[in-house]
């Protein structure tokens, strides 16, 4: 019989969005992540984009190892890119961050090999539908793919945590 697993997935602002501290959103995060363990989830999808994406799976990639250390659990974290190259053009320090947390994924999922306009949008729908809760850092700024990603999640009845920064 095939193990059925608890999903979450990310979505929030990117770096140059965000309106507080790089340790506020880190701490934030954390105790999302820890309270969705603590009910039962156990994979995590990210979409890979500096900001929120990455530092919310930098952040399962941490409590992964240290709830693997105490408990024979295991935490799944799962990267769905909206096109290949999508690091491509970011500076050095962001694009060091992308390729290490793709390395600690437990699967990376491609949904095109090149920019499409609409990819980005298809990539949110494509994590809210795989999943039962969505944590969306969202602090009201004009972000429409987070917002319309939460609007989408709420439309399908999957739980939204929201971390308001």
């Amino acid at each position: 019989m095939e193990e059925l697993h608890k999903a979450c997935c990310f979505s929030g602002h990117r770096i140059e969005k965000l309106t507080c501290s790089i340790e506020i959103l880190e701490i934030a995060l954390r105790e999302a992540i820890n309270q969705a363990i603590a009910d039962g989830f156990d994979t995590f999808y990210h979409g890979g984009c500096t900001g929120v994406d990455l530092i919310a799976a930098e952040q399962v990639v941490f409590r992964r190892f240290v709830v693997e250390q105490g408990d024979p659990q295991h935490i799944k974290l799962i990267a769905v890119l909206p096109f290949e190259e999508q690091a491509k053009y970011w500076n050095n320090h962001w694009r060091e961050r992308y390729y290490n947390v793709l390395k600690k994924c437990d699967d990376v999922i491609i949904l095109h090999k090149r920019y499409k306009h609409g990819c980005y949008q298809e990539r949110n729908r494509y994590m809210v539908d795989m999943c039962q809760r969505l944590i969306a850092v969202y602090n009201g700024v004009p972000n429409r793919s987070t917002k319309n990603t939460i609007l989408y999640a709420q439309k399908q009845g999957i739980e939204v945590k929201s971390i308001p920064l």
